[in-house]
């Protein structure tokens, strides 16, 4: 909750307590899992008012993000390979290698933006046919050719869906008790929850609350350039003969 600890400031006895709820449904998480609150001022009633928000602030792009499951899907190692060779670059080893690795990132990022609507267009279609194939086996029975289709339909939706959960698991960073077990609902429950708590709803910025989004990266901003501000301006070389050095060879 941000804005104030605390919904009620009893007079009396000069006490605060959190006593102002939202009452929601089992759902309403998963549905709205950039869900916040905020206490607004006081002014002159005992009850603060609670202002319950379901937008979710842009803070930009987010990062790039490597998923296991990438390394089970088809083309993903010709991708790695096309864009290692045909990458062209100058400069120092160090400056070339991170050059190349962002070189290598984009290309990966493109692909994957490419890849995850075909895969998901792909598993709609899956879906669709087998369960038309199960109502005509209602009335009739299926053929051998339908019967292989329905067969290999299904494979492929398993694999597809595995590969979902790969990438839920990771996104949960837990390690589920059974490798095996393929709990979508918990995964995507955990997901939500940890997207809702990592996500910054505001900041108290000059002793208020502040959701402007300008404001809150201005302030991060400032946060680590004062955290890691180098406290040397000049560092002390070391110029001493004594000191052995590594052999260039070595």
């Amino acid at each position: 909750m941000g804005g104030h600890k605390f919904t009620y400031y009893s007079q009396s006895d000069v006490k605060m307590r959190k006593l102002d709820r939202y009452l929601v449904c089992n759902k309403f998480l998963s549905l709205f899992p950039s869900v916040s609150v905020t206490a607004a001022p006081w002014e002159t009633s005992d009850h603060c008012p609670i202002i319950l928000q379901t937008s979710k602030a842009d803070f930009g792009k987010t990062p790039f993000r490597f998923f296991n499951s990438w390394l089970k899907r088809d083309g993903f190692e010709q991708i790695v390979k096309e864009a290692w060779e045909k990458f062209m670059g100058y400069g120092n080893p160090d400056a070339y290698l991170a050059a190349k690795f962002r070189f290598l990132k984009n290309e990966i990022k493109k692909w994957r933006a490419m890849d995850h609507p075909k895969e998901t267009e792909e598993l709609l279609k899956l879906k669709s046919k087998v369960q038309e194939l199960d109502i005509a086996a209602e009335n009739n029975p299926l053929s051998e050719l339908e019967l292989q289709e329905r067969g290999l339909g299904v494979q492929r939706i398993v694999e597809l869906e595995k590969l979902a959960v790969l990438d839920l698991k990771q996104k949960a960073r837990i390690r589920w008790t059974v490798d095996g077990d393929d709990n979508t609902r918990f995964f995507h429950g955990y997901v939500n929850n940890k997207k809702n708590k990592n996500h910054i709803h505001g900041l108290i910025i000059n002793g208020s609350w502040n959701t402007d989004v300008a404001a809150i990266q201005g302030e991060v901003l400032s946060f680590y350039q004062k955290k890691f501000q180098e406290k040397w301006p000049s560092r002390p070389k070391l110029i001493s003969s004594e000191f052995c050095s590594l052999d260039p060879a070595s």
